[in-house]
């Protein structure tokens, strides 16, 4: 497993990070969501999906002091 983990952290790029890292996050490889997670911090791409809330719970664990999406307010109901 670690060979393979190894390997895998060499290879993420924007367009299989959130497949990666959230396998990562779910099977609890630790080498693994370290590189996921410093690859993520240099990526615009996955920092812009960060800020928009586009990334998937398991993934979004990897950046606990990521902003959380805000959710529209809701109309106040009269009683």
């Amino acid at each position: 497993i670690a060979i393979l983990t190894d390997l895998l952290a060499g290879m993420i790029t924007d367009g299989n990070f959130l497949a990666i890292a959230e396998h990562a996050v779910l099977k609890g490889l630790d080498r693994l969501k370290t590189a996921a997670k410093s690859f993520g911090a240099g990526s615009t791409k996955v920092q812009a999906d960060l800020k928009e809330g586009r990334l998937p719970a398991a993934v979004l664990q990897l950046f606990p002091a990521a902003p959380k999406p805000s959710k529209p307010d809701e109309p106040k109901r009269k009683r």
